[in-house]
């Protein structure tokens, strides 16, 4: 096999794992066929940029090699999927702390069941286009040729930890994100109690579930710049985040 279809096969198995956890938008995730159109795309496109490599010679260093090139993809596409998942714990957050509960779904939010969560989901996929975060990504994408060769896969040793502490993060991002509401809750619910010990027959209940809905739509209405000031920062960051994965320390 010559070196340029061979190092077109090994770009195309790591962009492959980033493409399959590509987020969903709305709910809704692309076709397989657009996946893979994308994949072979981005491959043909990055393969001309990239140092070629050369075919191993033992079949088993070949399964070797494209086996280690979908796992770097899957832990980029990871890595990438690590925003848009805390987005989408804030806004089942969010969900429960303005009294419109998302049903548990093992998927992502989906309009019908969780219209909040789906709906900030489905924002922070349109910003992270508008801002030009799919560039950087490629461009992260296409950098990490150059301390991982085609066809040699290989992560730095803290890249395990920089996968916990990523994932510690979804909890962190989703928690700042969904603060405003939920000390929203608090006053709210702090404020209805209050009225409830002074005016025992007034029904604090009946009243307490549709102004804390109230409010947090209003606060919602509000926090757009708040919440795409997180995530800003996060689209900034995501691009090292992906080369600390393969660069050496």
């Amino acid at each position: 096999m010559p070196d340029y279809p061979f190092t077109w096969m090994m770009v195309f198995l790591r962009a492959l794992g980033i493409v399959l956890l590509m987020p969903e938008f709305a709910g809704y995730s692309p076709p397989v066929l657009v996946r893979v159109g994308f994949t072979m795309l981005l491959a043909a496109l990055v393969t001309g940029v990239v140092p070629l490599a050369h075919e191993p010679s033992e079949l088993w260093q070949l399964i070797f090699a494209s086996g280690g090139e979908v796992l770097l993809g899957l832990a980029f596409g990871f890595v990438c999927r690590l925003v848009f998942g805390a987005v989408d714990f804030a806004g089942r957050l969010i969900s429960s702390e303005v009294g419109v509960a998302a049903a548990p779904e093992f998927r992502g939010p989906d309009m019908s069941s969780a219209p909040l969560a789906s709906m900030l989901s489905a924002f922070a996929v349109v910003l992270f286009f508008l801002v030009g975060g799919h560039l950087a990504v490629i461009g992260a994408f296409t950098r990490s040729f150059d301390f991982a060769p085609a066809g040699h896969p290989a992560v730095c040793r803290a890249a395990a930890e920089q996968v916990v502490v990523g994932t510690a993060r979804v909890i962190e991002l989703g928690v700042r994100i969904a603060s405003p509401f939920i000390g929203l809750n608090f006053i709210v619910t702090l404020a209805f109690a209050s009225l409830g010990r002074t005016l025992p027959r007034v029904q604090v209940y009946l009243i307490s579930m549709p102004a804390r809905a109230l409010l947090g739509i209003a606060l919602l209405a509000g926090a757009g710049t708040l919440i795409a000031r997180h995530l800003f920062g996060e689209f900034n960051l995501l691009p090292v985040r992906l080369l600390e994965l393969v660069a050496a320390h």
